[in-house]
């Protein structure tokens, strides 16, 4: 991941959650609550947050799953140290904090039993490196969960995409943040990024089974499960 957008994330991490709140109007919370229901059971013990971010991911999971031992992942360290702060102190043992760039990840392998990213995967320039990585990591059968803006398919969310995303989301993440830049590249990753269709191919092509691509909010986001093998 470049430079440029570690730098981004760094900016923002202040506010981070604020926005996503207000962006989402709140429902960002349902959405991390339906990603951790996949790996709620005690089968998923020991679980791989990447991109992690402020830590939301991994408090959802810890509340929904308290025997999980987390490994959170991200490369802006602001961002994690945010998401520290503001972790309850019941569960930072269960949480073991990394800064690492997902494309360099160097961890032991069939080591997790689940890995979710919520929101990160489109920052990463090499999708398919990561997810071979990712694959090589869980245990076979192990579970994949990924939350993810992906490239608009259908027209109602291409008219969302081309209105509230195009427009509103940068204007608020400038008031709010101060910093209009990271709001513009995240709308414009969007852009950029693989539609629905195309990611599922891209998890068949990389060794992943058991695959489902699930619309979220009329399909304003989407919830992505699938197997290692």
């Amino acid at each position: 991941m470049s430079e440029q957008v570690q730098k981004i994330f760094d900016a923002i991490a202040p506010r981070y959650d604020l926005l996503n709140g207000l962006l989402s109007l709140k429902t960002d919370r349902l959405w991390r609550k339906a990603a951790v229901r996949e790996i709620a059971a005690p089968e998923y013990r020991n679980v791989l947050d990447l991109c992690a971010g402020t830590l939301a991911l991994t408090k959802t999971l810890l509340e929904a799953n308290p025997d999980a031992r987390v490994t959170a992942v991200d490369f802006s360290e602001p961002m994690l140290r945010k998401g520290w702060e503001n972790l309850p102190k019941a569960m930072q043992s269960s949480v073991g904090p990394m800064v690492a760039d997902a494309m360099k990840l160097n961890l032991p392998p069939r080591s997790f039993d689940a890995a979710m990213c919520a929101y990160g995967m489109r920052n990463i320039d090499d999708n398919e490196l990561v997810l071979k990585k990712l694959s090589g990591i869980l245990r076979r059968g192990g579970k994949l969960v990924v939350l993810e803006f992906f490239r608009p398919e259908g027209l109602i969310n291409k008219i969302f995409n081309a209105t509230y995303a195009q427009f509103v989301i940068p204007v608020i993440g400038h008031l709010v943040s101060g910093n209009p830049e990271a709001y513009r590249y995240l709308r414009d990753s969007v852009r950029h990024y693989y539609t629905p269709t195309a990611y599922r191919e891209l998890l068949k092509q990389t060794g992943y089974r058991n695959i489902s691509v699930r619309a979220l909010t009329g399909g304003v986001t989407h919830l992505v499960t699938a197997e290692a093998s």
